[in-house]
């Protein structure tokens, strides 16, 4: 497929420029991935995964206990046996981290 359009692309450029008859190659590459910006803020790689902060500790947190918000700090990750699925959309989604 892509040899029969390379060539009629070469038969076309040295048509259009009859004085120069030099063949003019084209290459196709992949386009890069884009990184999932949101993705991006929340996750950070680590050699065995990705880890990001926990949730429900930003605001509001007046009244609660402070056991409940210590159990709140600190970071998760997500690795491990049962993550292969996450782990795979966060290297789908952060291609270059």
């Amino acid at each position: 497929m892509f040899g029969s359009l390379l060539s009629k692309l070469q038969i076309l450029n040295t048509c259009a420029f009859s004085g120069a008859r030099t063949p003019v190659t084209t290459v196709f590459t992949r386009g890069m991935m884009k990184t999932h910006k949101g993705a991006a803020k929340r996750w950070i790689k680590t050699a065995k995964g990705f880890k990001r902060g926990k949730v429900g500790r930003k605001h509001g947190n007046a009244g609660w206990s402070q056991r409940l918000l210590q159990h709140k700090d600190g970071k998760t990750e997500s690795m491990g046996k049962g993550h292969g699925d996450m782990n795979k959309r966060l290297k789908r989604l952060l291609p270059y981290h």
